[in-house]
């Protein structure tokens, strides 16, 4: 089976706190991004073969991947049999970018394999195939199992696994609040990566170097998707957006390029607006050197 692994864009990103051992707890908007921009992730039922196989154009080691990760954490679940599979990935998501593009392979692929063989799942890892197998409200959280599971892979991992498009995340990530169709009333965006790879861990350092976290940020949890980014600029919307751009200089310069209509996803390098239009001939993308653009 073939499936489409798409990018999520942060609407708004807030840093409110510290757990314990450190993981810095957030608020965001994360929307799920269906367009032009995705990978490619092929999934093989190899039942005769002696393991599994995860092959891909991976910016790292294959051991390393969020896929390989992701197979192998499932794999350790008491409950979980299944034959060995073939998975490859093909990406085109940049890495680096703030679009949860190794989280939403990991998201996928978890997704897909309980989908198939979550049946025969025992105890209680065949929660985890319920999610998938009967109808969900928009509510619906995921079992303690799954949240678990997506939780020891990454931040982001959950809410690709949760399947929703648009949702209220918070505490490392693992908190995924479905929100309601009225809220979520823009889903397509453009999306500009300048050849300029983050450092996650690197940002968040010189946040919490230079920024203290704040449990009374703006509450934008009731407020529609075009209501948050009418609401402010980049600076204000996300608490990453500066320190990244201590960081890499450049990315002061593009966001000035490219203007106030444009919003940052994540840790960067992403800006992202509302796609408005099919046809943007003097949009700043013309001017600037592209990884990826819509």
């Amino acid at each position: 089976m073939l499936y489409k692994s798409y990018p999520k864009v942060n609407l708004y990103l807030h840093i409110v706190g510290k757990t314990p051992n450190n993981y810095h707890l957030l608020h965001s908007r994360f929307v799920r991004v269906v367009g032009d921009l995705y990978d490619e992730i092929a999934i093989t039922h190899t039942p005769n073969a002696a393991k599994d196989c995860v092959l891909g154009n991976f910016p790292c080691k294959i051991e390393h991947s969020s896929v390989y990760l992701a197979l192998q954490a499932l794999r350790k679940i008491d409950g979980v049999r299944f034959p060995p599979v073939r998975i490859e990935v093909q990406k085109h998501i940049p890495s680096g970018a703030g679009l949860g593009g190794g989280s939403s392979n990991a998201g996928v692929v978890l997704a897909a394999l309980i989908a198939r063989y979550g049946a025969e799942f025992k105890g209680k890892a065949k929660q985890m195939y319920a999610y998938f197998a009967s109808p969900k409200n928009p509510k619906s959280p995921l079992p303690t199992t799954l949240s678990n599971l997506a939780k020891s892979i990454g931040a982001d991992v959950a809410f690709f696994v949760s399947q929703v498009d648009c949702a209220e995340v918070s505490g490392i990530g693992e908190h995924i609040e479905p929100c309601d169709s009225r809220l979520n009333d823009i889903t397509r965006f453009s999306i500009y990566t300048p050849k300029i790879a983050c450092d996650t861990a690197q940002v968040y350092r010189h946040y919490t170097a230079t920024s203290t976290p704040n449990p009374n940020a703006k509450d934008f949890t009731a407020l529609s998707n075009s209501a948050i980014l009418a609401s402010g600029a980049a600076e204000s919307l996300n608490d990453l957006f500066l320190p990244a751009c201590a960081i890499y200089k450049e990315l002061e310069s593009v966001a000035k390029e490219l203007g106030e209509s444009w919003f940052f996803s994540g840790s960067g390098s992403s800006f992202f607006r509302i796609d408005s239009s099919t046809s943007t001939p003097n949009t700043p993308e013309s001017t600037l050197s592209t990884q990826g653009a819509l």
